[in-house]
């Protein structure tokens, strides 16, 4: 005979499993919106629709929110998943003391100086600024754990071909008139990506 904790223990277990197969099994659920953000600067815009339709090529459910006035903020509070920034930005930020100056120097003094929570994707080759202290290459910083083998892939696949030249002409073309998911478009579709 059960004594009565063991009683409590096994409705609860049995509770718990009852909850957790419901919602394992419960196909009517929405997918998760991965959000993307940025600040109000084309450049940052532009981005965060690359990487926001990078994504949605895998099958993501996802959104780009602008015109945040302190992303990395929001990428902590979880309002937003992903954020794509410039390594010495960021490093600047998060351990300023750093003496790493170039591209490789910089993207691995990010990921030692990383939030717990968070995780980079490798950095976009050529695109650091001119006559800045250290190198300035674009990634993306996102929430750790969320995202599967295939979307992390595809978020290294834009590093691996965004260039300086391909940005500007893609942020010509929105100084033109063409809108920034257009542009993103175009440039995913000229690298099948």
């Amino acid at each position: 005979m059960l004594s009565a904790v063991a009683r409590r223990t096994a409705t609860v277990i049995l509770a718990a499993t009852c909850v957790f197969t419901t919602v394992s099994c419960t196909s009517d659920q929405a997918p998760t919106v991965v959000a993307v953000g940025a600040d109000s600067s084309t450049e940052s815009v532009l981005l965060a629709q690359i990487y926001s339709q990078a994504l949605a090529r895998t099958g993501t459910s996802t959104t780009v929110i602008t015109g945040l006035p302190t992303p990395l903020a929001d990428l902590d509070a979880g309002t937003i998943a992903v954020l794509p920034a410039r390594n010495g930005a960021l490093l600047d930020r998060w351990n300023p003391t750093s003496p790493a100056r170039k591209p490789d120097e910089v993207t691995t003094a990010v990921n030692a100086a990383l939030p717990q929570g968070l995780s980079v994707t490798d950095a976009a080759d050529g695109t650091s600024p001119t006559n800045t202290p250290r190198a300035e290459n674009i990634l993306a910083v996102y929430r750790s754990g969320i995202f599967n083998r295939q979307q992390l892939k595809k978020l290294n696949y834009v590093a691996g071909e965004l260039t300086t030249e391909a940005l500007t002409e893609s942020l010509h073309q929105i100084n033109t008139g063409t809108t920034p998911a257009d542009a993103a478009r175009t440039w995913l579709d000229a690298h099948a990506l």
